[in-house]
């Protein structure tokens, strides 16, 4: 492989970190090592939540520089597992460079366990309804409400809606059927199934990785996660409250 064809799979892996929800910080590093280690000069790197630009010198004083940009992003922690222990062996010189490619290949190839992430929508809302308050039969709906919220998502996301809409029609629809179960006696505790099944959505991982941008000195970037973690919140709020109005007479 010549030079340009490993920055370009080096420029693959910062984008699939930054794709999968690793901390800006993490990308900007790892990006770092991987260029220093693989002895290019001059190397600076700016990142932000989707997007980043990576700058450097070739080996024959060729100036360098790309720019990507993520426009979708879903964590995926075994993909940045995987994607970690890629970077430090390209750092440590322990890979040869035309297994690279083949390496971030098979990382793209291994696919989300769908069946887990679905019994972790049940599994969460009925605990978190448990958590706030409910009984056993608002635990069943619930975890009902988790399956259904998991395959309307799921809905949502393959035709593209934007993720502000997709928030406000997700607790528009959970709190539909806590409120309708309430009416019609199913629901004991309509208000620990509703905040019990909006804990899927609320942004904890969004506000967490702002906070620790912001303490880092990314501030950029943690504004930016900040704002869109109080976006989808007002989104939850809207969609509880639109629903709230409307059935309140029902």
């Amino acid at each position: 492989m010549d030079e340009k064809e490993v920055l370009q799979s080096v420029n693959e892996i910062g984008y699939l970190l930054l794709r999968h929800g690793a901390e800006i910080y993490r990308v900007e590093e790892s990006l770092q090592r991987m260029c220093e280690g693989l002895g290019f000069k001059n190397v600076e790197v700016f990142a932000i939540p989707s997007y980043f630009t990576l700058s450097l010198t070739l080996h024959d004083g060729t100036p360098y520089h790309v720019s990507k940009r993520a426009r979708s992003n879903r964590i995926h922690l075994d993909h940045l597992y995987e994607l970690n222990c890629l970077v430090r062996q390209i750092s440590n010189g322990d890979i040869e460079l035309h297994n690279i490619q083949e390496k971030i290949e098979n990382i793209k190839s291994q696919e989300l366990n769908y069946q887990l992430i679905l019994l972790g929508y049940i599994v969460s809302a009925a605990m978190f309804c448990v958590f706030f308050g409910g009984g056993a039969i608002d635990m069943v709906v619930s975890g009902v409400i988790g399956f259904v919220l998991y395959y309307f998502i799921y809905l949502l996301e393959k035709l593209r809606i934007n993720g502000i809409v997709r928030t406000i029609l997700s607790s528009m629809v959970l709190s539909t059927i806590a409120i309708l179960g309430n009416k019609i006696g199913i629901v004991e505790n309509q208000q620990s199934v509703i905040t019990g099944t909006l804990m899927l959505l609320v942004p904890g991982i969004a506000i967490t990785n702002s906070l620790r941008d912001i303490i880092g000195g990314d501030f950029i970037s943690g504004l930016s996660r900040m704002i869109e973690a109080i976006l989808i919140a007002a989104s939850i709020a809207i969609g509880v409250g639109v629903m709230m109005m409307l059935l309140r007479g029902a």
